[in-house]
């Protein structure tokens, strides 16, 4: 009997430390950055992430990562199907010496990235470096300063249907590498080379 009643206790024991554990460590098909966040935060809307790639890592793949405040929430891999929309805030990616946020996702996932400012600080390689995914979509962002010799503010490397609407990409040593459709009303100025649109008409 007594046996019985250790071995119920350590079974329940058990059961309680999974409860606990088990919201803490599950994944959010929404999460939020802020300026003022923290990435030891579960990247809720009380309680944000500072940096994407500390909320990418708490968001359930077909997810999205919206900024709650304007600030810089750093350069980002991206390995599953997610949207970060910070359209109207001031999501700000600074890659100096590295790229701003590569696309290396599955042959099915697709890709939204809204609203966003990705600064090179004239030593950036890539604003938006695409190797695999089904489709990503650029829309409303400006890519700017990635002016090393190799540097492109696209650059799209892999399989994927990309599409650019509504966007600048400017000051760059070249605008567009690879194959990128134009959703329209997009800006390639002051680039060395600009390079060019593939089409004019979206697809995703």
């Amino acid at each position: 009997m007594r046996i019985f009643k250790t071995l119920l206790v350590f079974v329940s024991a058990a059961f309680a430390i999974a409860a606990i554990s088990s919201p803490a460590s599950a994944q959010a098909t929404r999460t939020w950055v802020s300026g003022v966040g923290d990435d030891v935060n579960p990247c809720s809307r009380t309680a944000p992430c500072k940096t994407f790639a500390g909320a990418i890592s708490k968001t359930a793949a077909g997810g999205e990562i919206d900024c709650l405040d304007p600030g810089g929430f750093g350069a980002v891999t991206i390995t599953k199907a997610l949207a970060i929309v910070c359209d109207g805030i001031g999501g700000t990616v600074l890659a100096t010496g590295t790229n701003g946020i590569v696309v290396n996702a599955g042959d099915q996932d697709r890709v939204l990235l809204s609203g966003l400012d990705i600064n090179g600080g004239g030593t950036g390689i890539n604003g938006v470096r695409v190797l695999k995914a089904k489709s990503v979509v650029v829309r409303n962002t400006l890519i700017h300063g990635f002016a090393t010799p190799a540097s492109h503010g696209i650059s799209v490397e892999g399989p994927a249907a990309v599409t650019v609407a509504g966007s600048a990409i400017v000051d760059n040593t070249t605008g567009l590498s690879g194959a990128v459709v134009s959703g329209g009303d997009n800006l390639l100025a002051g680039n060395g080379s600009d390079g060019k649109f593939a089409s004019s008409r979206a697809r995703q």
